[in-house]
């Protein structure tokens, strides 16, 4: 059954999940009797409707079936996400918090805390971390004399690309935009050509998650034309965020940015400067490490992407992805080897597959679009294998 056949009345109570009417209704600032009639089929207000979507954390065309859920959250991830929006706003105006920020070393820890609980799916503690560090490296970049000014804007910059990530993971596109755009503001008022480039590449991935495939590659490209290294240079960060670009560049290209021959083109290029570089980096130690076996699993993705089983069945049997590659990309590239498990009708093989990867990344998985087509394409494998699946990942059975 398809998420629009449901009543709204259904689809209220399913999106509702743990959440009491009571606690609804309080989050969306409405009456118990509005959730009520919503849920007893009745009507309510435009007003009302925008109010009870918004405390689901979801869009009013998800409620009224126009389109499928895109994410699976619990209360704490909506209250974390609703209050990540108010402080990235407040912090982009430059609104004053009543806050004594920490030193540029401490902040910086901070940074890297939060950057660990992104890649290890960790949305609510990330969601409190980034409440309190937003406005603290506001502050700190709004009083630091002039030696210290370039560093504080890097952590400030550095901090609205991880409230992106976090938004877009959690689906709110809109906030993820918002918070790069604010990043790179600040990246290119402080003359950080680097940066500015590293969150173009984190934005031109929220294009590919927001379907804007064709958008995503005229960024990723354009912005790796910009800031291509010279052949002579070996630095690894300016490395990195080139590889990021050419990535995301070719991984969009393969789901319909430009033409397969450009991704596999694109994709040569990644490879090419993740041998340069030889190991997995990270610019400045934060956000996505590139390097050859980052390189490696987006090649499976574009595989998958491009229809090329043979190829995907040859990286299966040469990638070996280590600990110092985040949870989250071990996790993306497990659900590529199950749609890869799929297309060759292996089905117990791409069940016992998504089941590691829901026991690997539990808090990740839940918000990605994959595991329901994978549980959707499933065959031959038992109904109580897939409602437990199902469960696991997020996805309501009956409604993948």
């Amino acid at each position: 059954m398809q998420w629009s056949e449901y009543t709204n009345s259904e689809r209220l109570k399913a999106l509702r999940s743990g959440m009491t009417q009571e606690g609804l209704a309080e989050a969306a600032g409405v009456s118990v009797g509005v959730i009520r009639k919503l849920e007893r089929g009745g009507t309510a207000s435009i007003a009302s409707l925008l109010s009870v979507a918004h405390a689901l954390g979801t869009d009013i065309a998800v409620l009224l079936g126009q389109q499928a859920p895109r994410r699976s959250m619990d209360r704490d991830e909506r209250s974390a996400l609703r209050a990540l929006s108010a402080v990235t706003h407040d912090a982009a105006i430059g609104i004053p918090a009543d806050t004594s920020p920490g030193t540029l070393n401490e902040l910086r820890s901070v940074v890297r805390h939060a950057d660990a609980a992104y890649w290890s799916g960790q949305y609510t503690h990330l969601g409190a971390l980034l409440t309190r560090l937003l406005p603290e490296a506001r502050a700190r970049y709004d009083h630091a004399d002039h030696a210290e000014k370039e560093q504080a804007a890097g952590l400030l910059a550095d901090t609205f690309q991880t409230a992106g990530m976090m938004a877009n993971v959690l689906g709110s596109r809109d906030l993820a935009y918002a918070a790069l755009t604010y990043g790179r503001q600040i990246a290119v008022q402080a003359g950080d050509d680097l940066r500015d480039a590293h969150l173009s590449a984190t934005t031109a991935w929220v294009n590919l998650r927001d379907g804007r495939t064709a958008q995503g590659f005229a960024l990723a490209a354009a912005q790796a034309d910009r800031i291509e290294p010279k052949m002579s240079e070996h630095d690894p960060d300016r490395l990195s965020v080139y590889g990021q670009l050419v990535t995301n560049a070719a991984v969009a290209a393969s789901r319909g940015g430009a033409t397969a021959d450009t991704a596999r083109e694109y994709l040569s290029q990644a490879h090419a400067v993740a041998a340069r570089i030889g190991i997995e980096h990270a610019r400045g130690d934060h956000a996505q490490p590139y390097g050859p076996m980052y390189a490696a699993t987006q090649a499976m993705s574009i595989a998958v992407a491009l229809s090329d089983t043979a190829g995907a069945l040859r990286l299966m049997d040469t990638v070996h992805l280590g600990n110092n590659v985040p949870l989250a990309t071990r996790a993306r590239y497990g659900l590529d080897v199950a749609l890869t498990h799929l297309e060759c009708r292996k089905w117990d093989q791409a069940a016992e597959t998504l089941d590691s990867v829901c026991r690997m990344a539990p808090g990740w998985v839940r918000h990605q679009m994959l595991p329901g087509v994978i549980i959707s394409r499933l065959a031959g494998v038992s109904v109580a294998r897939l409602r437990g699946l199902a469960h696991a990942a997020g996805v309501p059975f009956g409604m993948h």
